[in-house]
């Protein structure tokens, strides 16, 4: 990861920076849009430069700097891991370790027990356990005993949006089931992995929530509806269509509270 790249990537997040400051990220983009056929960043020598599409901007950074970012909060966090790491090279301290060990571990529950983490040496002990439940946010994941009669499989893993590289790479050999936001992110996160199959957990009944007043959520639509991808899967497309039509996003929390 080029930190120079990723700095001035962030510039973008509540301004137009001008072609000066962004010059050595739009100089790659420019190769990347060339190879790629695709057009995502405009920037000219004395104006402010935007972003065109900024599913494609971040798809840019996933492939040139090898992580995994979909947002700028997602950037911030690849940086600032990224600086941990650093620092606990520099100066071993044990509260910069705690923190790398927590970043880079794999977070499973089973059903009727309690959380464990697990790190990358101790993952040989889910090897036998081929179907998980994917839970996108973490007030569902603590409490997801309530809900674990929706769900044929016994283990849940927390993904806390998309996260981090350990847990999308443990999840690559397995059967999947996504347990996400219904909106627009929510989407994009499952669009996001690679597992050997996966499924999205799509409640019956799920249009009333849209239609509900006391169950959508019209504002986060607002701040997300520049997020929409080209294209999805069929699954997905279920959800995007519900969101197009009602011009609003249902969140994960509140799915099953009114059963």
């Amino acid at each position: 990861m080029n930190k120079k790249i990723i700095n001035q990537a962030l510039l973008f997040q509540n301004n137009h920076p001008t072609y000066s400051k962004i010059k050595d990220l739009y100089l790659l983009a420019l190769e990347y849009q060339d190879d790629n056929s695709v057009y995502f960043l405009q920037a000219k020598r004395g104006e402010k430069s935007f972003i065109k599409d900024e599913v494609e901007f971040f798809e840019f950074l996933c492939q040139t700097q090898n992580i995994q970012v979909r947002t700028f909060q997602d950037l911030h966090m690849s940086l600032n891991t990224e600086n941990r790491c650093q620092n606990i090279q520099n100066n071993g301290n044990s509260k910069s370790s705690f923190i790398k060990i927590f970043d880079n571990v794999v977070v499973v529950k089973k059903r009727g027990e309690i959380s464990k983490l697990y790190q990358p040496l101790e993952l040989y002990e889910l090897q036998n356990i081929h179907s998980f439940v994917a839970v996108e946010n973490g007030e569902t994941f603590l409490n997801i005993d309530k809900y674990t009669k929706y769900f044929t499989a016994e283990y849940f893993v927390y993904i806390s949006g998309y996260a981090n590289s350990l847990t999308r790479e443990f999840l690559k050999s397995k059967e999947v089931e996504f347990y996400v936001d219904y909106d627009i992110e929510g989407m994009n996160i499952y669009e996001s992995f690679e597992c050997k199959s996966k499924t999205l957990h799509i409640p019956k009944n799920i249009e009333l929530y849209f239609k509900g007043e006391k169950y959508h959520n019209v504002e986060l639509y607002k701040k997300q509806r520049n997020r929409f991808r080209k294209s999805y899967s069929e699954e997905a497309g279920v959800i995007i269509n519900l969101i197009k039509t009602y011009t609003t996003v249902v969140e994960q929390e509140i799915i099953y509270e009114a059963y």
